[in-house]
């Protein structure tokens, strides 16, 4: 099992990269080539500025039983079809289901936001995201054991997931 990162805006960058030299995991962590920063322990890997190039790169370097970590929707479900693993930032851990009820919400909200732009007496405004607390770091320090954990024990019954 390896771990792969889509690295830019990481807030949780330390807690993997502890995980990974902890559990004696490799780590590759993308970033286009405006991000990179020193890391002390795994492989940095640059990639231009084209759309969707990160999620490309990664997806042609993940193997089953690998762990993606991403925020990114469309990148955690081709993750998911290669039968690896997916996690965000927030310590979700990825699955067919939630994957298709997130997708459900992201396109209402567009929608939303659509018919809202034809509408200019109020601004259309995002939603500020709440600063991240040490419980937070601790529910994505979880995932991350309980999915490298499933994968050990997959991976020793001889199994894909």
């Amino acid at each position: 099992m390896k771990i792969l990162v889509d690295g830019d805006s990481c807030p949780v960058l330390d807690i993997i990269i502890n995980f990974a030299r902890d559990n004696d995991l490799s780590l590759l962590v993308f970033f286009d080539i405006n991000h990179e920063p020193a890391l002390d322990y795994g492989t940095s890997v640059l990639v231009d500025l084209e759309n969707q190039e990160i999620n490309q790169e990664i997806l042609s370097r993940i193997e089953t039983q690998d762990l993606v970590i991403t925020q990114d929707y469309g990148l955690a479900s081709q993750v998911l079809d290669r039968g690896a693993y997916a996690v965000n930032q927030q310590g979700l851990i990825y699955t067919a289901v939630n994957l298709k009820r997130l997708l459900n919400q992201r396109k209402a909200r567009a929608r939303k936001r659509r018919a809202e732009s034809g509408n200019n007496d109020k601004p259309l405004t995002r939603q500020r995201k709440k600063e991240r607390t040490w419980q937070d770091d601790v529910k994505f320090y979880r995932a991350l054991k309980e999915v490298s954990q499933e994968a050990v024990t997959t991976k020793s019954q001889g199994g894909n997931k």
